[in-house]
């Protein structure tokens, strides 16, 4: 089995932020370095139930609905073993959904994205991995020298992938820190890759600081403020892999990312997708859903996450809203705000300690070393400056 890029942490230091507001005055660093610039030219549901004719036409629901009032109890702290010990239910065998948490006491859930039962998979609301969203999202392999290793990656532009730098690159090493080949599986699904083949890569960018070897870094090289790479894809007959499969939009400075007083800090609730090697194999799409919480020390910016991910994970998107949009009646329901489906961040480290079960992302938006509010209309921060530098390099990609 190929090696996992995913640095590993023992613990995690990071003091939890209550706001996202605090304002960023050092000078910026001198902006993104690319491969090209570097290493030229390198590059079924069992049986049927009884079925009618027809089905009732009707909108009612039997929901009770209160008022707001019902909202407004105090939190409370639920202590281990007063209602009497955990327990759950059997009957659904390895079909249910885990809800778990670590010994981190983070709560996520962790689920292979592809069904435990097949059903009828000619339409695309019952083929989750091959379908969009999920397929803009797919496993990496990234060869340094002879030795291949997994990550995963996602489109947010036609032909523009953005993951971890460290998928691609060693922390601080300059020129020589490329890797030598990069290969692109979208919507992989067994070890012969998926159904919309395999991509090369043709160019990538990481933020000069991670280049260089001077980001804001709670460890060298692991738990830093822009430890992101876009990789640029070569096309096929003329076309663009993202014009097939898609592409998710990337959102920066807290979207979605709300104070929420129960929770004691900001929090933003997070669905990550990725390839980790300890999961089938590494060659099932692994979806997890967690409650999120930005977090802040000194000049530091991260995202944590409750997950039971791994190595092979790294790179992986961290969205806000994913899934298909749907139709509602204004008059009766809201789907809130913020709702965009986005990338928030890319999945960046773990612990080191089996069973901890959290990880972290490099905060897309303004930090210390790009404080900018806007780069080029690209957006802001961090993630503003390299999809600027790639776009306006590869404009048609983009």
């Amino acid at each position: 089995m190929p090696g996992c890029r995913l640095p590993a942490i023992a613990g995690l230091s990071l003091t939890l932020a209550v706001s996202l507001a605090a304002t960023d005055t050092a000078a910026e660093a001198a902006g993104t370095a690319s491969l090209a610039e570097t290493k030229p030219g390198a590059v079924s549901l069992g049986t049927e139930a009884t079925a009618r004719s027809t089905l009732p036409r009707t909108t009612r629901s039997r929901m009770p609905l209160a008022d707001k009032s019902a909202f407004r109890m105090k939190p409370a702290r639920l202590k281990a073993g007063s209602d009497g010990v955990a327990g759950v239910s059997s009957d659904a065998g390895d079909l249910s959904v885990p809800q778990a948490f670590g010994r981190a006491k983070a709560p996520y859930t962790t689920a292979r994205v592809a069904v435990a039962k097949r059903g009828q998979s000619d339409t695309r609301a019952r083929t989750p991995v091959t379908s969009y969203p999920y397929r803009a999202t797919g496993k990496v392999y990234a060869r340094f020298g002879q030795d291949w290793f997994v990550c995963t990656a996602s489109l947010v532009k036609k032909g523009v992938l953005i993951t971890a730098g460290h998928c691609v690159f060693h922390y601080g090493e300059k020129q020589d820190g490329w890797a030598d080949e990069v290969l692109w599986v979208p919507a992989n699904e067994d070890k012969d890759g998926g159904v919309y083949g395999t991509w090369e890569w043709e160019d990538a960018y990481v933020l000069t600081p991670y280049f260089d070897g001077t980001d804001t870094c709670a460890q060298t090289g692991v738990v830093c403020n822009n430890d992101l790479a876009t990789i640029v894809l070569k096309t096929k007959d003329g076309r663009h892999v993202g014009e097939t499969v898609g592409w998710y939009d990337y959102a920066w400075n807290g979207y979605s990312y709300k104070r929420f007083k129960p929770f004691g800090n900001t929090v933003v609730q997070i669905t990550q997708l990725g390839y980790p090697a300890a999961f089938d194999e590494g060659y099932q799409m692994i979806r997890t859903d967690a409650v999120g919480w930005f977090t802040k020390d000194g000049k530091l910016k991260n995202t944590q996450i409750g997950s039971a991910q791994t190595g092979g994970s790294s790179g992986g998107p961290w969205l806000v809203n994913l899934g298909a949009r749907p139709k509602i009646d204004a008059s009766e329901a809201s789907l809130g705000r913020k709702t965009r489906q986005a990338v928030i961040g890319v999945t960046s480290y773990g612990s080191n300690t089996v069973g901890f079960n959290r990880q972290g992302a490099s905060y897309f938006g303004r930090n210390t070393e790009f404080p900018k509010p806007n780069y080029g209309g690209y957006g802001a921060g961090n993630i503003g400056k390299l999809m600027q530098d790639t776009c306006t390099a590869h404009a048609s990609h983009c």
